[in-house]
């Protein structure tokens, strides 16, 4: 009987142990498909930072030396992994969204998810990465000072005390955009085109699974 009670203790603890895991991955984090309405797809060159660069490297060389050059600053300021990842509703609008001799992100009509998922060594590293380092061009004093009307920050974005966020229409399209920082992860969202609600919601879900 002890050695069956001891095998499972050891089964649970081992399940734990491998839950708590797969939490605390940049790509666990990241937007996932069902958090997206129906037809929203995940678009090809999305995963974690070194394939997103190989990915773009070749086929557009702008895009690819200025994310290297933010993330090896991001690193120098206690990054260690990260996660990109696009969503829209085809193939072809994919194509154009990561190519930044193509993609018009201003004058697009269809929906547009674009997440980065940043994990930093520490706690302290994460909320400097927010709250001052300007990780991938974003900040809360970057966004503060360039925002438009609209902003959110602090408890009342619903994404803890480190976030900000802004939601605005121009003509017939929409922009939300949330940057939070929750432990040791720092999060950029940009939502366009998808409904103020289901875009807050894409926001909550993926605050929710940092542990």
């Amino acid at each position: 009987m002890r050695r069956w009670i001891a095998l499972a203790a050891l089964v649970v603890v081992t399940a734990c142990t491998q839950s708590s895991a797969a939490a605390t991955g940049v790509a666990d984090v990241a937007v996932q498909s069902g958090d997206l309405p129906k037809g929203v797809q995940k678009c090809s060159v999305s995963g974690d930072i070194d394939s997103f660069l190989n990915a773009v490297k070749s086929k557009d060389p702008n895009t690819y030396k200025s994310t290297k050059q933010e993330w090896d600053r991001a690193k120098s300021h206690g990054a260690t992994a990260a996660e990109v990842v696009f969503y829209t509703d085809s193939k072809a609008h994919c194509d154009s969204i990561t190519n930044s001799e193509n993609g018009d992100l201003a004058s697009a009509t269809y929906p547009i998810v674009i997440n980065f998922v940043i994990k930093f060594k520490d706690q302290t590293s994460a909320e400097q990465g927010y709250t001052t380092e300007s990780i991938f061009g974003f900040s809360e004093s970057t966004i503060s000072s360039s925002a438009p009307a609209g902003v959110t920050k602090g408890t009342d974005t619903g994404l803890g005390k480190n976030s900000i966020t802004f939601l605005i229409a121009i003509a017939n399209q929409s922009f939300f955009v949330a940057v939070w920082q929750n432990k040791t992860f720092m999060v950029i969202l940009a939502v366009i085109n998808i409904d103020s609600a289901q875009a807050k919601k894409i926001a909550s879900n993926e605050n929710s699974r940092i542990k």
